[in-house]
C-alpha cells in the first residue's frame, strides 16, 4: 500500500509542478515552498518499501516485483518533478548542471543498491 501511496503522491507533486511551470496562476511562492516536501515524502515511501522488500527473491512473494516497479516509478516521477523545477527556476545551464548531479547520484545510490542491499 505505501509503494502505491508513494507513487499517487509523486504523481500528483508533477501535475502540480507542471501546472506551475506552465500556467499563469498565481501564488506559487507557497505550491513552491511545500512541493520539495511532497516529492520528498512520497521519495521516502518508494524508498522504505525498497528497503523492506530487500531480502525477498524476485517472484517469491506475489506482490514483491509491482511493489518495487511502484517504487522506483515513484522515484523516477519525483526525479522528473525535481528536474522540471529546476529548468524552470534556475535557467537551462544550471538546471542541466542540477539535473547531471542528480542523475549521478540516483545511479549511485542504485549501484548501492544492487550491489550491496539485493545481491544475486
Amino acid at each position: 500500500m505505501l509503494a502505491l501511496l508513494s507513487v499517487w503522491i509523486a504523481l500528483g507533486a508533477l501535475i502540480t509542478s507542471l501546472l506551475v511551470v506552465f500556467t499563469q496562476l498565481g501564488g506559487k511562492t507557497p505550491v513552491l515552498t511545500l512541493l520539495p516536501y511532497t516529492v520528498a515524502l512520497s521519495a521516502t515511501f518508494a524508498a522504505a518499501v525498497l528497503w523492506a522488500n530487500r531480502t525477498k527473491k524476485a517472484g517469491t512473494d506475489s506482490g514483491v516485483d509491482g511493489q518495487r516497479v511502484q517504487a522506483v516509478s515513484a522515484i523516477v516521477l519525483n526525479s522528473l518533478s525535481f528536474a522540471l523545477l529546476l529548468f524552470w527556476l534556475h535557467g537551462p545551464m544550471l538546471g542541466l548542471a542540477g539535473l547531471a548531479l542528480e542523475g549521478g547520484f540516483l545511479m549511485f545510490v542504485y549501484w548501492l543498491y544492487t550491489r550491496i542491499l539485493v545481491p544475486d
